[in-house]
């Protein structure tokens, strides 16, 4: 997991999975950051090829911490495998979904 800020957003490059290994390390990281009202945050999964229910978790928990303390969550660069877990869970309904890093910071603008 990689941390960078640009423009005010935070950018997360996740690893390879997001499972229950790495999920809770994900949301304690990002809890961590929310501590400051308004995080604006782009998570670039294009590294990660395997979601689990765990991962999906962490996801919509992120979007809640977020969401309670005035800030918002954009997923860029899905992979094909994780952007059909969104579909088929139909998180692509809640979650903004970008093609690219510099799309998703765009569109907090």
């Amino acid at each position: 997991m990689k941390v960078e800020k640009r423009d005010g957003i935070t950018i997360i490059m996740t690893g390879e999975r997001l499972d229950s290994l790495d999920g809770p390390k994900l949301e304690e990281a990002v809890k961590e950051l929310a501590q400051e009202s308004g995080l604006r945050l782009v998570l670039d999964i294009a590294k990660t090829g395997f979601i689990d229910s765990t991962g999906l978790h962490t996801l919509l928990s992120l979007r809640k911490t977020l969401t309670m303390n005035q800030g918002d969550i954009k997923i860029a660069r899905p992979t094909p495998q994780a952007f059909k877990v969104f579909q088929l869970t139909r998180l692509d309904r809640v979650f903004e979904i970008y093609d690219s890093v510099e799309s998703a910071i765009e569109s907090f603008v």
